[in-house]
């Protein structure tokens, strides 16, 4: 191995070190949580790396994994589902600092502290460097937007407008026709037993 790889090496190995996720809201505010296992499992359940104090939180919600020089996020089949800066995910999704981890009421922030001329990678280098995302991995996608069909045409809106008013004002004198019969009755009720041969 030469000085390249080694330096590439020792670099993943210190971002992988100092890579932590920090809770921004929730009852644990303030908490942060060092992602230094290749497997992290965050949840409600008592004993697992990253014990979350929320009630809206599945016991074995998610897992954050070190995969191919990168931290990817993963969706245990949580009730209320996991969301990373806002948008739920579906499939694992790799994670770069900054992005705000969702899981029920908590929101948790990934960080990599004191990196010094790393910036935002969203691959990290290994062994052999810069490595692509495993094949498994997809990228995050926008949260889909709800359709709303378009509107009907102008000539539309006028048929459907008339019909409308046709069918209120034919409702009114149906109501108004009534209560002119009720009325007669009321006021003439000898007429009505003689028109119906009571």
């Amino acid at each position: 191995m030469n000085n390249e790889d080694q330096e590439a090496t020792m670099m993943g190995q210190s971002i992988r070190a100092k890579a932590v996720l920090v809770v921004r809201q929730g009852t644990q505010v303030g908490m942060s949580f060092p992602l230094s296992n290749s497997h992290t499992i965050l949840g409600r359940e008592e004993g697992i790396n990253i014990t979350l104090q929320d009630p809206e939180a599945s016991r074995r919600h998610a897992r954050v994994s070190w995969q191919g020089g990168q931290f990817v996020l993963e969706d245990l089949g949580s009730t209320n589902g996991t969301f990373i800066n806002g948008i739920q995910i579906t499939a694992p999704q790799v994670l770069n600092p900054g992005d705000s981890v969702g899981i029920g009421q908590t929101t948790l922030v990934f960080q990599i502290a004191n990196t010094q001329g790393v910036g935002n990678l969203p691959q990290y280098p290994t062994d052999g460097g810069m490595q692509p995302a495993p094949a498994h991995v997809q990228p995050l996608q926008p949260a889909p937007t709800a359709y709303s069909p378009p509107p009907p045409p102008p000539q539309a809106n006028k048929t459907i407008q008339y019909l409308l008013y046709s069918f209120g004002a034919i409702f009114m004198l149906g109501i108004c026709f009534l209560l002119c019969l009720v009325g007669s009755v009321i006021a003439n009720p000898q007429f009505f037993e003689q028109l119906l041969g009571l």
